[in-house]
């Protein structure tokens, strides 16, 4: 799967740098966690003007490099990493 914010594309694969079909774990957040996220963002770092940084902690011990490209909107939230997919489709309102 991949996701790109902003552009409408939300369904096809995840490849590696080398093109290769990448496999990973995809989680989907509940509507309980889906609606705390909203929150955070709408809540306090847009109010605030804050920006933060996620990582994951997998990544971070691992023998990988670190990375989180992360996006929480109207419709669908997804955070996601070099080893998992976390993702949640719909509001949550």
């Amino acid at each position: 799967m991949l996701l790109k914010p902003n552009t409408g594309v939300e369904r096809g694969t995840v490849v590696n740098p080398d093109g290769s079909v990448a496999t990973r774990p995809t989680i989907m957040f509940t509507d309980g966690e889906a609606a705390l996220l909203r929150a955070y963002k709408t809540q306090i770092l847009e109010k605030y003007h804050l920006r933060e940084a996620l990582y994951c902690n997998d990544c971070w011990t691992g023998d990988r490099e670190d990375g989180t490209q992360s996006f929480v909107q109207s419709d669908k939230i997804g955070v996601i990493c070099r080893c998992t997919t976390r993702l949640y489709f719909g509001s949550s309102f």
